[in-house]
């Protein structure tokens, strides 16, 4: 009799998981929420190569934070913004590591 009910906890359970991803999945994209992402993103690549031009950052940094937000923009585009597009940060120098803040901090 246990093993039935912890069964049936069980697979409802994962029905109730599958369930809540796939309407979390299944909602549309906004494009007014898009183009405003894409307008942030914009501004904040103009801001890292103004800050190269001002020598506040170096070639190969300002580089490796262009290469790292074109690649989280492009994912987030294809994944979709809401989710967590802009959430917590990137590692000082748009690297692998995590850290808070704006990748342009320095």
């Amino acid at each position: 009799m246990t093993k039935k009910i912890l069964a049936v906890l069980l697979v409802t359970g994962f029905l109730v998981t599958m369930l809540i991803s796939s309407a979390v999945f299944a909602q549309e994209a906004d494009p007014t929420l898009e183009a405003l992402y894409e307008q942030v993103y914009e501004l904040r690549r103009q801001i890292v190569e103004r800050r190269v031009e001002l020598g506040q950052l170096s070639e190969d940094d300002g580089t490796r934070m262009l290469e790292r937000m074109q690649e989280r923009f492009e994912y987030n585009s294809e994944e979709g913004f809401g989710r967590a597009a802009g959430a917590g940060g990137m590692g000082r120098y748009g690297d692998e590591s995590r850290g808070f803040g704006h990748c342009w901090n320095n």
